[in-house]
């Protein structure tokens, strides 16, 4: 395979969807010190055609020519969420380090596969929980371990989307839930914070509202989750709020401690813009700051890493979410 030799880690983008499109223009526009975009890989042609001509990189169809013809050093990977483990086996098999979308699967199996895949080949792999690099969080974490909160004992944390995501925005949200989405976010936010053991869940949630618009998944889902350590957490996801949410997001997230509570809001980005509608332009931007993490761990693990072992824990939690949700009881994990 060839390697070129660069100062710069060469990407390739796995999935020219919402969030391939999103990582391949910030990899294009230099925004990432130390990466650039080598090329966009995706099955559909059309699609994977219409990103490269966006970006300036070129489009391959399959990973075993986009690897030889690039010499990339590194891949994200952002197919469907339960489409994960083909790429990423294969990718693995060419030796490239690996940031792969969350959630890591959508069945223990895949997830597993995937990290005896990435061990077996001795590359660098993370999945993206991409909030462990966003400001409020990185703080939380300071506090954390300052011991000023205490042992955490319960969470709290709200994560939705206006209907707009799942009907407009993911051609595969009918594949998905809110759960796999969102609440992923929440529930490896818990685990970093935390590093808990999660034990037992109990779910609920509805539909009929997507149903209505043709994509048969969960319209909201709740989750309580309990900790070996006897600490636990209530967790709702939900993809119908109105579309004239101001704000493309709705992210609250409480974790109360034995000696205090940590609050953080990111729905509203400290800036409010009124026109002929209200809306809160992004400011607090910190998808860059994650992938040149990754890159540095490549040559030498960071301090922050979310190891496949981590994105198989959560994922561990949600099939238990999600077989609790079809049951109606208290599952383990």
């Amino acid at each position: 395979m060839l390697r070129r030799v660069t100062s710069e880690k060469r990407f390739l983008v796995v999935g020219a969807g919402t969030m391939g499109n999103g990582y391949a223009r910030m990899l294009a526009d230099g925004r990432v010190p130390g990466a650039m975009l080598a090329g966009v890989v995706d099955i559909d042609g059309t699609k994977a055609l219409e990103l490269a001509g966006a970006t300036g990189a070129p489009a391959f169809g399959d990973i075993e020519t986009a690897t030889v013809e690039t010499g990339a050093d590194a891949a994200y990977v952002a197919t469907p969420d339960g489409l994960h483990r083909t790429p990423v086996e294969a990718l693995a098999r060419k030796g490239l380090a690996i940031l792969v979308e969350k959630p890591l699967a959508t069945t223990v199996e895949d997830a597993q596969a995937m990290v005896e895949a990435v061990n077996a080949a001795g590359v660098y792999a993370e999945v993206n929980y991409s909030n462990r690099w966003n400001p409020p969080f990185i703080e939380a974490m300071r506090s954390v371990e300052s011991g000023e909160v205490g042992e955490l004992r319960s969470f709290n944390v709200c994560l939705n989307n206006p209907m707009s995501s799942p009907r407009d925005r993911l051609s595969w949200s009918g594949g998905t839930t809110p759960a796999w989405f969102l609440m992923s976010h929440c529930l490896d936010l818990a685990l970093w914070l935390g590093r808990k053991k999660a034990v037992t869940v109990y779910a609920s949630g509805g539909r009929g509202e997507l149903a209505g618009h043709g994509i048969e998944t969960y319209d909201w889902i709740h989750a309580i989750v309990r900790y070996s350590d006897g600490a636990d957490g209530v967790f709702e996801s939900c993809w119908i709020l109105p579309d004239s949410w101001p704000s493309g997001v709705e992210f609250s997230f409480k974790v109360i401690g034995t000696k205090g509570v940590i609050g953080i809001d990111t729905t509203y980005q400290n800036i409010a813009v009124t026109t002929e509608r209200q809306r809160y332009p992004g400011t607090i931007q910190w998808a860059p700051a994650r992938i040149q993490s990754f890159v540095r761990g490549i040559d030498g693990p960071g301090r922050t890493r979310v190891s496949f072992e981590d994105g198989l824990e959560v994922t561990k939690i949600l099939v238990a979410i999600h077989r609790s949700l079809e049951s109606g009881g208290v599952e383990t994990v």
